[in-house]
């Protein structure tokens, strides 16, 4: 075989790794991102729903699951959405593109989501908490995470 040949052979497959490389890292980031915004709407809903509780002691077992669903799978899975979201930005290089204006306001909205999840995570302390609070943390949760989706796979501008 010509060098030219084994080069065309070691691009071919180098261009393959890298697309299973790309694919793997955007259904990792699909998936995460799925799963903040998953979770953080099930985080607030259950804050509205712990209002309603009477008895402390149901109180205090919803608070505790709160608690560890906010620490033990919002902030690992917050991380894995960064990391998988950098990495797939360095793959595609989206930042060096003509239209990549999108992404711009889409890490806006991650920024805003990420406030979201703090007051959330604080709404999860708190004993007292007047309802109208919580369902202005609730609702631009699913409005932000869904922006972030069509920015995502729209790319409007």
């Amino acid at each position: 075989m010509t060098r030219c040949r084994l080069r065309k052979k070691y691009h071919k497959y180098k261009t393959h790794d890298e697309n299973i490389m790309k694919n793997f890292t955007l259904t990792l980031h699909i998936i995460s991102m799925c799963l903040v915004v998953g979770t953080l709407f099930l985080q607030s809903l259950i804050v509205v729903f712990r209002l309603r509780l009477k008895k402390q002691e149901e109180i205090a077992g919803v608070k505790n699951v709160q608690k560890r669903i906010h620490k033990f799978i919002y902030y690992p899975i917050l991380g894995v959405t960064i990391v998988s979201g950098a990495i797939l930005s360095n793959i595609i290089d989206i930042f060096s593109q003509a239209q990549s204006n999108w992404i711009s306001l889409k890490l806006g909205l991650l920024i805003i989501l990420i406030i979201f999840g703090i007051l959330n995570g604080k709404q999860i302390q708190a004993n007292i908490l007047p309802k109208k609070y919580a369902m202005m943390v609730h609702i631009p949760i699913f409005l932000i995470g869904a922006g972030m989706i069509y920015l995502a796979t729209i790319k409007p501008f």
